[in-house]
């Protein structure tokens, strides 16, 4: 295994179907509507909804498909957004607020669509999600589509002695994203738009109202183009790096062990709890934990130190279950990092940033459903519906300040937890 964890094999590498099969830069067209830079699930749906319109279009993925973000996270699907609807009504207003949020659901359905076509099996959704607290008090009223899980209803979901309630919904669900972006790209290059795989692009000249990109020695040209590069842009996102950091969070996951999360995890939904640096985890289909954790704007751990780190927080969380994974001699199999795309605000950027230049990037936190959404409001405006991004427009572009701004994120990560853990031992 690589000693690196953003380039160690994940368990979705182990268990991925056959990847697609991409285009060479030698069978590009020498002209498309548009060119779109980043082969993750924002780029990708945003190809597949343009070929539904009949609009020409090539994706450039400097790695592989699904290498990034999109194809090595925890796989929860949700409605919502990484900021708040407190949060976001501060940004904006009250009405763009709830219209965010509609367009936050619109993503989950388009994804549940996808999930139910031929060819996406592989992808195993599964429905459920528990979002449980290890502080405070429960809502008097649960929020809609959501029910309260507490006493002992929740010791039947989890053993953890720490949490103290829950909040389960079946709007959300659980899934291999990397099999399913694999599936969607497959799907997309059957309907006849072109992905090309290892292709960084050199060189973004405009000339004539549009853009000439050159990759790998060769030219195309698009009359609009769209960077949907997320936490793994390179120099060709130029002022899209200013307003967008890439943070870190780290997964592992365990040997084989259904035995023990019967035991202690006989819970059928995946969970996540309310901290912003928090826990989320399930149950795999070959019996094994997958762990997620950690939030840092600093430095990448190797494969090991994650795997110490995985097995430490599984016994903040599960002291008895990180025992008997002791006494059995059940470690964590394989580790990995992913880097999201962070505004400051926790909101994407989707819209037009010059002429003809338009960002569809910044999911980090929340990105299967709200990429999706986004991806289907840019469509729409590159087809002629320019209102479909209005909503959009009203979130500010926020400075990220460089290494300054990744001082100020880790400050920021590291206070919300001293205050979730004073929040928990004072309750």
């Amino acid at each position: 295994m690589s000693a690196n964890a953003l380039t160690a094999t994940t368990w979705y590498d182990q268990t991925g179907i056959t990847p697609p099969r991409t285009a060479a830069l030698a069978d590009l067209a020498p002209a498309y509507d548009v060119a779109i830079v980043g082969g993750g699930l924002a780029g990708i749906s945003l190809l597949s909804l343009l070929g539904e319109a009949g609009v020409s279009a090539v994706l450039f993925e400097r790695g592989k498909v699904g290498s990034g973000a999109s194809g090595r996270n925890g796989g929860f699907c949700t409605p919502g957004w990484a900021a708040g609807e407190d949060q976001i009504a501060r940004l904006t207003d009250t009405e763009t607020a709830n219209r965010l949020e509609e367009i936050a659901k619109s993503g989950v359905s388009w994804m549940r669509d996808r999930l139910g076509r031929p060819g996406y099996e592989a992808a195993t959704p599964k429905d459920g999600i528990l979002i449980v607290s290890l502080a405070g008090k429960p809502l008097a009223v649960p929020e809609p589509g959501t029910r309260l899980v507490s006493g002992h209803a929740l010791r039947a979901e989890t053993t953890s002695p720490r949490y103290r309630f829950g909040y389960a919904t079946d709007d959300g669900f659980q899934f291999h994203p990397l099999n399913f972006l694999r599936a969607l790209a497959s799907e997309t290059i059957s309907g006849g738009q072109t992905i090309v795989e290892n292709a960084g692009i050199e060189r973004i000249d405009r000339q004539g109202g549009g853009f000439v990109l050159t990759s790998g020695g060769r030219s195309i040209r698009a009359e609009k183009m769209v960077l949907a590069t997320g936490g793994y842009g390179g120099r060709e996102t130029g002022k899209l790096s200013r307003i967008l950091l890439p943070i870190r969070t780290y997964i592992g996951v365990t040997d084989p062990m259904p035995d023990l999360l019967d035991e202690h995890f006989p819970s059928r939904y995946a969970i996540g709890d309310t901290r912003r640096a928090g826990n989320y985890y399930r149950r795999l289909p070959d019996g094994r934990l997958l762990w997620g954790l950690g939030i840092t704007a600093f430095g990448t751990l190797d494969v090991e130190a994650v795997r110490r780190m995985v097995t430490n927080d599984i016994g903040k969380i599960y002291s008895a279950l990180a025992r008997d994974m002791g006494k059995a001699g059940i470690g964590i199999d394989t580790a990995w990092a992913g880097n999201m795309g962070y505004a400051r605000h926790f909101m994407p950027y989707v819209g037009e940033r010059e002429q003809g230049l338009f960002t569809v990037a910044g999911f980090g936190g929340h990105g299967m459903n709200t990429a999706p959404a986004a991806a289907i409001a840019l469509s729409k405006a590159l087809i002629g519906e320019p209102a479909a991004l209005e909503p959009f427009s009203a979130i500010p572009r926020q400075a990220t300040f460089g290494p300054i701004g990744a001082v100020a994120a880790e400050a920021s990560y590291r206070w919300r937890q001293m205050n979730d853990r004073l929040a928990e031992v004072l309750s």
